[in-house]
């Protein structure tokens, strides 16, 4: 019996009517431990301090010098799957009349957009630190921009409304709190915070081609590949390491890589389609 959803991470799948009584005695206890509340955890605009970003359990902050930095290109390797068009029906002046759909974005060379690759074992290592600014996650064009955004554990993430029609902010998370706000043009923006590290999903229940991935931190050795499919990930402390490449319809794979004192080590990975 496979409760699991490889889809989405955190989520429960509930195969037959049988196991619907299970799955419904597991949602009771995860929102009486407070992972199924959709209350509270998303905010207006008041609120003030500075974000204090936390280490996570089992990791110890040290100053790092003449750390070494990981770079690479992750490719795809195969058939890219054709894009799926969607026709809009409404809120077609912001949406437009179609919405092309693809999961897999590879550039002519083959490098793949929006894999989330981190360093899974490191134990030691630089501070989380606070950019000047939030990070954000916009609603332009009904799609959510960035497609994966980081935001540390404990920091306040700032989710935009720059369309001039309403949205529907849903997250589906395990480990943190899920919430589902309706976010109107007149709301500039919603804050929201997050508690333990974890990859979680977003989209918008009015445009259900809309989603994202919102990734919380608790160390600052990740990264996010751009449009070529490039990364880099600097200040490592000289060790050996696991690192995982994750992309949301590929799943996940790792690799070994050693980083050296002042050096840049090589860390470019191929992925491939898996069986449907």
């Amino acid at each position: 019996m496979r409760f699991w959803n490889s889809r989405y991470p955190g989520r429960f799948r509930c195969p037959t009517a049988r196991t619907r009584i299970v799955c419904s005695l597991l949602a009771l206890g995860l929102t009486a431990c407070g992972g199924g509340d959709s209350s509270g955890a998303a905010s207006g605009t008041s609120g003030s301090g500075e974000p204090e970003t936390q280490a996570g359990e089992g990791y110890t902050v040290v100053t790092v010098e003449n750390g070494g930095t990981i770079r690479g290109t992750i490719t795809f390797a195969g058939t890219v799957p054709e894009s799926r068009t969607v026709a809009v029906t409404d809120d077609v002046e912001s949406c437009g009349s179609s919405v092309e759909v693809q999961e897999i974005e590879v550039d002519p060379q083959g490098g793949l957009a929006n894999v989330v690759v981190s360093l899974t074992d490191i134990t030691s290592g630089a501070a989380l630190g606070t950019s000047p600014s939030p990070p954000t996650l916009d609603q332009n064009g009904c799609r959510f921009v960035p497609h994966v955004v980081f935001v540390g554990v404990g920091e306040v993430l700032e989710i935009l409304n720059s369309d001039g029609v309403s949205h529907n902010v849903h997250t589906m998370a395990f480990d943190n709190r899920s919430f589902n706000r309706t976010q109107p043009p007149s709301v500039e923006k919603l804050e929201a915070t997050f508690d333990v590290a974890e990859k979680v999903p977003v989209r918008c229940d009015i445009h259900g081609w809309m989603n994202g991935w919102i990734v919380v931190i608790d160390h600052p050795y990740h990264a996010v590949t751009g449009a070529d499919g490039g990364f880099s990930i600097p200040d490592v402390p000289p060790g050996t390491y696991t690192l995982e490449v994750w992309h949301e319809a590929l799943g996940a794979t790792t690799q070994t890589v050693t980083v050296m004192a002042g050096e840049t080590s090589d860390a470019s990975i191929e992925l491939t389609q898996g069986p449907p």
